[in-house]
């Protein structure tokens, strides 16, 4: 592939991204705003004098310059657009990430959810998939794989990870994640004959969080701060991370559950119980504590893209 091809930088096609492009509106609206203010101010309690006519003459220039990149902009826009061939990587900032992480589970058939504990996933992908195909009757394959949370060096090194994004991470914070996840998967897959999910717990935990669907795929940190990668479906990049993903369940180790336990059951406080919480093959040390711990994280659900 031609370096070209991924780093080639199209001022307008940037623009397309909706947070720079209401920074971009926005900004050049106010100073059109101001433009106007100013000119008012100058025309109406200033006296003639050269200093007005001056004031007058810049502000006029500097509004009529603005309005010119807006008007050439709108028009780019509506007549030729940004260039969906350009790349087949883009670098996501960090306010449109969530746009793109909501556009992936729209309309598809598989999807592929690869992190750490699945907080977004349980939070939106997870339902709308589960809402869309009881609507549509349209059949969803999905694979979600966390990390064994049983696992102590992969405990520690999650509490590593959170202590260095500034938060506490707990005795075990991968636990009752792990938990809601895979409950929340048990009961979406078993109280819908459309949607078939299969979860694997990974004795590996990866740097990056993986949501691969048929709209491509992106790759998020933890950290809100951070840009994210999206690939285009059917892209070589896009086939490497879907390889990558279908390879560690491979050597991972599948989940089963029994759907009569989550038959009729929402994701709600009162599905969270002894029963449901055992379902895992998890030995779980504290039930209790971790009960009311894993009902609050399926049913507030939160998550770092409020």
């Amino acid at each position: 592939m031609r370096a070209s091809k991924i780093t080639a930088v199209d001022f307008f096609d940037d623009l397309s991204s909706p947070y720079a492009r209401k920074r971009f509106f926005w900004g050049f609206v106010a100073v059109c705003v101001l433009c106007v203010v100013v000119i008012y101010l100058d025309r109406n309690l200033m006296g003639p004098s050269v200093l007005r006519e001056v004031i007058d003459s810049l502000a006029m220039q500097v509004l009529t310059g603005t309005l010119i990149i807006l008007a050439f902009y709108l028009i780019y826009m509506i007549f030729i657009g940004p260039n969906p061939g350009l790349r087949e990587v883009a670098a996501v900032r960090p306010g449109d990430i969530s746009g793109h992480m909501r556009d992936l589970p729209l309309g598809v058939r598989h999807y592929m959810f690869w992190g750490r504990s699945g907080s977004f996933f349980r939070s939106y992908p997870l339902l709308k998939m589960n809402e869309q195909s009881l609507a549509e009757k349209r059949n969803i394959d999905v694979e979600v794989v966390l990390p064994d949370p049983t696992d102590e060096r992969l405990i520690r090194s999650y509490q590593d990870i959170l202590s260095s994004l500034g938060e506490a991470p707990g005795e075990n914070p991968l636990l009752a994640n792990v938990l809601a996840t895979s409950m929340a998967c048990a009961i979406v897959s078993s109280n819908n004959k459309y949607i078939n999910i299969r979860v694997y717990y990974s004795k590996f935990l990866p740097a990056f969080r993986v949501d691969l669907s048929d709209n491509g795929a992106i790759l998020t940190q933890d950290d809100r701060s951070k840009s994210a990668l999206f690939f285009d479906f059917g892209s070589e990049f896009y086939d490497m991370f879907r390889n990558t993903v279908r390879s560690e369940t491979g050597v991972s180790c599948e989940v089963k559950w029994d759907e009569a336990l989550f038959k009729g059951k929402g994701l709600e406080e009162k599905s969270c119980d002894k029963d449901t919480l055992n379902a895992f093959g998890i030995a779980l040390p504290d039930v209790d504590k971790l009960q009311a711990e894993v009902a609050m994280l399926i049913t507030k659900r939160p998550h770092r893209y409020s």
